[in-house]
């Protein structure tokens, strides 16, 4: 799979959100898959049959620090990032983001979550290619 982001490029954004955010992620995965896994991971864990662009699964319970997997589904990404006007990159590094901001305990199933969390990914996108 074509991967946009090194190590640690992916490090940085991790690094970053912690310092914000002012958690530390106890333990952290990140997996590159294909539609077709992507796809069975949304029929078998969340009862949605489609495509999307990233799936996180939170392993911590309560006020333990965050930990999980983020399942970031690389031609999705990149079909996105066409539709978007975006690059590849830029839309990598927003995907992840968003998965780091869902262990963090943050939501998007209200448009007012929704609109906290596009705020969010913007902040650490600029955050990130300002540093």
């Amino acid at each position: 799979m074509d991967l946009p982001l090194s190590e640690d490029q992916l490090n940085k954004i991790i690094s970053l959100l912690q310092s914000y955010e002012g958690q530390t992620f106890r333990d952290l995965e990140t997996v590159f898959v294909d539609e077709e896994h992507i796809q069975q991971l949304n029929r078998d864990y969340l009862n949605h049959d489609y495509v999307t662009d990233i799936i996180t699964f939170p392993y911590n319970e309560n006020d333990e620090e965050p930990e999980g997997t983020l399942f970031c589904c690389l031609p999705r990404i990149k079909s996105q990032a066409s539709e978007y006007g975006s690059t590849y990159e830029t839309e990598l590094i927003r995907v992840v983001i968003h998965g780091l901001l869902h262990l963090l305990g943050y939501g998007d199933r209200t448009q007012q979550e929704k609109d906290e969390m596009r705020k969010r990914e913007d902040k650490y996108i600029n955050l990130y290619m300002d540093a």
